[in-house]
């Protein structure tokens, strides 16, 4: 008893942040288990990451709570005469010990034939978080101690790349345009050629302006 006692006080006694440190060190890194097999890539799952962030965070004694706010919504006709629909939503993160909190945003995308469209984009909104909250890799090394090629400055993460794809193709469907003509008038802003070549800081400045694009032609639509 006394022991348990002892591990209850020291959780108290750390502050939010340490809290995060901890559950960050315990959840190393996780493999690809996931397999695309029409674009022939892997990936890490959203059950392997989730699980892996649950265990390390219910130790540190602190909790993550998801809220979702629709940013659009649309139906697009599939090649094969079908239905396609397509949700956007920002998902707002609260992380607590129960005596601080520290808020964190995320985007997310979601698309499906039939209903699934809603709980795919909260899905990838969380699952990214998780990743860039907690750095999560596949690699034992520290991405951040490699040579990056680029003067050792951060590059953009591989769910921060991701994020952006999503939100150029969704920007593309809304205006009706090419994907390609609307991913290069937001790089050429940014002064890149292509998404790999996105430092961290810029990445996450142009996720924050196609979001904030998305919601305006949202709004307009709803007007």
């Amino acid at each position: 008893m006394a022991e348990v006692a002892n591990v209850a006080e020291n959780l108290e006694e750390r502050n939010l942040i340490s809290k995060l440190n901890e559950a960050s060190k315990n959840i190393g890194p996780i493999g690809k288990d996931g397999k695309n097999s029409y674009q022939n890539y892997s990936f890490q799952s959203e059950t392997a990451i989730k699980y892996a962030v649950e265990e390390a965070i219910r130790q540190a004694g602190i909790r993550i709570i998801p809220t979702y706010v629709v940013l659009n919504q649309y139906d697009r006709s599939s090649k094969k005469g079908g239905s396609n629909h397509f949700v956007d939503v920002m998902g707002t993160f609260t992380i607590t010990d129960g005596n601080e909190s520290i808020l964190g945003t995320m985007p997310g995308s979601g698309q499906d034939s039939g209903e699934k469209a809603m709980a795919k984009a909260c899905t990838s909104a969380q699952k990214y978080f998780y990743k860039q909250l907690f750095n999560i890799t596949d690699k034992d090394e520290d991405p951040d101690s490699e040579d990056s090629g680029h003067g050792g400055i951060l590059m953009a993460t591989e769910g921060q790349q991701t994020t952006l794809i999503s939100l150029f193709k969704t920007m593309a469907e809304v205006k009706d345009a090419a994907p390609k003509v609307v991913s290069n008038g937001y790089l050429e802003k940014a002064g890149v050629a292509q998404v790999a070549d996105l430092t961290h800081e810029s990445a996450n400045k142009l996720i924050e302006l196609v979001t904030r694009h998305l919601k305006i032609q949202s709004e307009n639509e709803g007007k």
